[in-house]
């Protein structure tokens, strides 16, 4: 990824150029060459929405567990999925709005 518009040297790995992209995952964050955090935003809501999909029958849905642990799970899986990485952001009022729900209704 290149942020700069100026020349830039190319970079080989066993032979093979390596490619200028706009956006790439690295450790599980999108990073972009805008530093926009758009993208980020809708995979952690993915993940995040996916883990609560998949954690459903066996426990949100479940009448044997207490609300108590539903919710200790909500916060400890799916709140984490979706912060993952979040101490690197720089949100915008419109990245706030995208949050808020997830976070404070949790």
């Amino acid at each position: 990824m290149n942020t700069s518009s100026a020349a830039h040297p190319t970079f080989t790995v066993h032979g093979d150029s390596l490619n200028d992209v706009h956006q790439f995952t690295y450790l599980g964050s999108i990073l972009t060459s805008d530093c926009d955090l758009n993208n980020e935003i809708q995979q952690r809501v993915k993940l995040a929405s996916a883990a609560f999909g998949r954690l459903s029958h066996r426990v949100f849905l479940n009448r044997n567990i207490a609300i108590a642990t539903k919710i200790a799970v909500y916060k400890a899986i799916c709140i984490f999925i979706f912060l993952y990485g979040y101490e690197s952001w720089t949100p915008y009022r419109r990245h706030i709005k995208t949050l808020r729900p997830f976070i404070y209704d949790a």
